[in-house]
């Protein structure tokens, strides 16, 4: 399972894993009420059924939800 935010054709963000081995979404129009998934399946699974959600992402942590791909097909 691949989840990457690509601009201009390159990978330039990756999900973040937290200190607590989990990874964290946020709904749409929310950034401070974190969904915490497991898995990176957890994230794409999340990631579908909201639309506009967002995942804290590597580098600088900050909540992505435009540009994201998961296993190479646009959100």
């Amino acid at each position: 399972m691949k989840i990457e935010r690509i601009i201009g054709g390159k990978a330039v963000g990756r999900p973040k894993l937290y200190a607590n081995g989990k990874f964290k979404c946020h709904p749409n129009g929310d950034n401070k009420t974190p969904v915490w998934c497991s898995s990176l399946g957890e994230v794409a699974d999340y990631l579908r059924a909201n639309p506009g959600s967002g995942v804290r992402m590597d580098p600088g942590g900050g909540k992505i939800s435009e540009n994201l791909f998961i296993d190479g097909v646009a959100r």
